[in-house]
């Protein structure tokens, strides 16, 4: 085939490096041109293969540094020189930022098909958010209006995903399709308890996570002397420092954690814990699920819709007592051969990049 795609993301994001790579891989294997767009920011994770088919644009990592990129006229002159020099057929980019409006206008005069995953449509209870990202969210959700009008297709990955976008943008005439996240799997592994000893939770620890909640089960299986050991894994510092006072929790902070080294981590998990006050889909649940490696997670949002309970996992009630949640981790640990299996299988039939060709026909035709 002739066709040239892009796929990408110019708001610095480590997964979504992942849920790109998986779609080209998958776009490659039936003869399709692949190219990439990625933030500079992202080329630390890239392997030589990918930067070769890659252009890097900015060096957006939070609103303040996507609005200057925005504002440089360079950036678009290198937007401009994909179009008119590959003249893609195809633009599919992950996460918000605001050159994706130049992405979709340029796509338009160049018959060029924009293609948007929408990964969050429509924040309902925006306080669970805590501080300016609350407001950040309102000013968000109007300009991803915006870009989801210049859209041919947009993309969603659960069910509540869809139900939200619908709420949110009822007036879209484009094409919506239901596509889970897909990764590049990484995940041989033993799934057996042999060298797994840790309760994960993955950060930052920011309010919408719910580090509270898994501060309070670090505390009481402390208290109680129950032999747990816990693990909070973050990119960005955790300044609480309640989180260094238990002696049962390891912090492992880093600003560049590498696939590998976030692997081995989860590897090293009986339990990946998720308390969120709200989520539509989750990427450390599925992440987890590749190594093989049962959640127990809060059941709000979209979490259910993944989370299948006493079989990948184990569903708690919000507010539910801190002995439900230990119970949760004690159900996994008598019972995670079965259930390590059951998400590894589950991983490999409907998120690995692999699935990528159930999609594909619809989604490029």
């Amino acid at each position: 085939m002739d066709e040239c795609i892009y796929v990408g993301s110019l708001q610095y994001s480590p997964i979504y490096k992942s849920h790109c790579c998986a779609f080209g891989a998958a776009c490659e294997a039936r003869g399709y041109y692949v190219k990439y767009l990625f933030s500079h920011e992202y080329n630390w994770m890239l392997s030589g293969e990918i930067k070769k088919k890659t252009v890097f644009v900015g060096h957006s990592t939070d609103i303040s540094s996507m609005m200057k990129d925005a504002l440089n006229l360079k950036n678009m002159q290198l937007i401009r020189k994909i179009f008119s020099e590959d003249r893609p057929t195809h633009f599919y980019m992950h996460n918000y930022h605001l050159l994706n409006h130049y992405i979709a206008k340029l796509a338009k005069k160049y018959t060029c098909k924009f293609i948007y995953h929408v990964h969050e449509p429509y924040t309902m209870c925006k306080k669970a958010h805590g501080g300016l990202q609350q407001y950040w969210l309102y000013l968000f959700e109007f300009l991803q209006g915006r870009l989801i009008d210049k859209a041919d297709i947009v993309v969603l990955s659960s069910k509540i995903a869809s139900y939200l976008f619908e709420s949110r943008y009822p007036n879209f005439s484009g094409k919506k399709m239901l596509i889970p996240l897909m990764y590049e799997d990484l995940g041989g592994c033993d799934l057996n308890l042999q060298g797994r000893k840790y309760i994960t939770f993955v950060g930052p620890p920011v309010p919408a996570k719910n580090p509270g909640k898994f501060l309070e089960i670090v505390r009481y299986s402390n208290i109680n002397g129950l032999g747990l050991n816990f693990l909070l894994i973050s990119r960005k510092k955790v300044k609480d420092p309640r989180f260094y006072k238990e002696k049962n929790l390891e912090i492992f902070n880093k600003e560049k954690i590498s696939e590998e080294e976030y692997g081995e981590l989860i590897k090293k998990s009986l339990a990946v814990i998720t308390p969120y006050k709200r989520e539509t889909q989750s990427s450390v649940i599925l992440t987890s699920y590749m190594y093989g490696t049962p959640v127990v997670s809060s059941n709000v949002g979209g979490l259910p819709e993944f989370v299948h309970h006493k079989k990948t996992g184990y569903l708690v009630d919000l507010n539910a007592k801190i002995e439900e949640w230990v119970k949760g981790i004690n159900y996994i640990i008598e019972n995670f051969p079965k259930m390590s299996r059951e998400c590894r299988k589950y991983f490999e039939e409907n998120f690995s990049g692999k699935n990528w060709g159930k999609y594909l026909e619809e989604l490029l035709s």
